[in-house]
């Protein structure tokens, strides 16, 4: 009997032997366009000269280091990685790990030491990970686990009112991600993050954005808090931060993450030499003239395209967005649709929304591409 691998990926019939820039390469030389880029992961594109530069360098120089000694890999990402954070009076601390999923639960294990009590809200709709912790603020339809590590209360997306009842003086923390990805890309209402901040403010609950899919540059600004005028109190990200290495970061204002044990957090391979090596290469890019100019441009490109066909409303920004389909089709009929005229796109939890999330280095050009896919498109039932 041979190894077979536990069955949990529906994974697409597509022979992909390589890939370039913002495209896969079949094994029969046909090349698709990815827009959905390894699921905000490949924020560079595939094979990233840049890149391969920097990795070939430090595999050579120091791949692994154990997290007892410092090495110039780590303070290179610090430089590099501080100057995109938003404004905060006291600064912030960072913690490395491999996954968004760990980001999340040091986030809630920070909030919850901190303020000392063992509350947290968060969304319908949401998806953090799939540990313990991180999965207690997650609406999936299967419990991941008998039990939740504490108590977690889930309440209405984009709700104010609900919200400013539910963040008492018993919460320890809020989580939520600003545009719900998995959900089908859904945005906040106009003011809502503004009075999450201030309940958390009037209560003593700390504020977390989960940035693992809307961070590092996605949006057109270089995180969320940017993007909205919202600054939490702690936030966290992975995916992207990589860009195609395991990375997870939870980054926490000075005067919270000055007053969490220092054994509270913990890590082998985080904050390991190579993948920061990476992490800062792609802060450094991030920040470079042009690039999340170019973010917004080709967002806007992509909405204009998008707008044709099965397609009937565009959610989110910059490169994350969630196309909505007519009445008459699915999402994912769509989607096999769109991979037979050579687009690959995402589906979510909302069987009426395909999500777009490809490379940061995709062009404007780039979307021309969809927009014949879409007014050329065979969709079968």
């Amino acid at each position: 009997m041979s190894l077979r691998e536990i069955d949990a990926y529906a994974r697409l019939p597509l022979p992909v032997k390589s890939a370039e820039g913002v495209e896969l390469i079949l094994d029969d030389g046909r090349r698709v366009l990815d827009l959905y880029g390894g699921h905000c992961v490949n924020t560079l594109g595939a094979g990233d000269a840049g890149l391969a530069r920097v990795l070939s360098r430090q595999w050579y120089e120091l791949s692994f280091a154990t997290n007892l000694i410092d090495h110039a890999p780590r303070r290179e990402f610090l430089a590099a990685f501080e100057p995109n954070l938003p404004l905060a009076p006291d600064g912030w601390q960072v913690f490395c790990t491999n996954s968004g999923a760990e980001a999340n639960e040091n986030a809630l294990k920070l909030a919850l030491a901190f303020t000392r009590r063992r509350k947290v809200v968060y969304f319908k709709g949401a998806f953090h990970g799939r540990t313990a912790a991180a999965a207690a603020v997650s609406d999936t339809k299967l419990p991941a686990f008998p039990n939740a590590p504490f108590d977690a209360i889930k309440i209405p997306w984009s709700q104010s009112e609900v919200a400013h009842w539910a963040i008492d003086d018993s919460v320890g923390a809020v989580i939520l991600e600003p545009y719900q990805s998995l959900a089908g890309v859904t945005e906040p209402t106009s003011g809502f993050l503004e009075k999450l901040r201030e309940r958390c403010d009037q209560t003593g609950a700390l504020l977390i954005f989960d940035e693992v899919q809307t961070g590092n540059g996605r949006l057109g600004t270089p995180w969320a808090a940017q993007h909205f005028g919202v600054v939490p109190d702690v936030f966290t990200t992975a995916k992207g931060a990589g860009a195609g290495l395991p990375i997870g970061l939870t980054v926490a204002r000075s005067k919270f993450a000055s007053g969490v044990p220092g054994k509270l957090f913990g890590s082998t391979f985080g904050g390991g030499p190579l993948v920061l090596a990476a992490a800062a290469e792609v802060a450094r890019r991030i920040a470079e003239p042009g690039f999340l100019d170019n973010v917004r441009a080709t967002s806007a490109a992509l909405k204009r395209a998008a707008l044709r066909g099965p397609v009937v409303k565009v959610r989110g920004a910059g490169l994350l967005l969630g196309l909505v389909v007519n009445s008459d089709t699915s999402a994912a009929a769509v989607r096999d649709a769109l991979l037979a005229q050579g687009v690959l796109v995402g589906t979510s939890d909302d069987p009426k929304v395909l999500r777009l999330s490809p490379a940061l280095t995709l062009q404007p050009s780039d979307a021309e591409r969809l927009a014949h896919a879409l007014e050329t498109l065979e969709v079968r039932a």
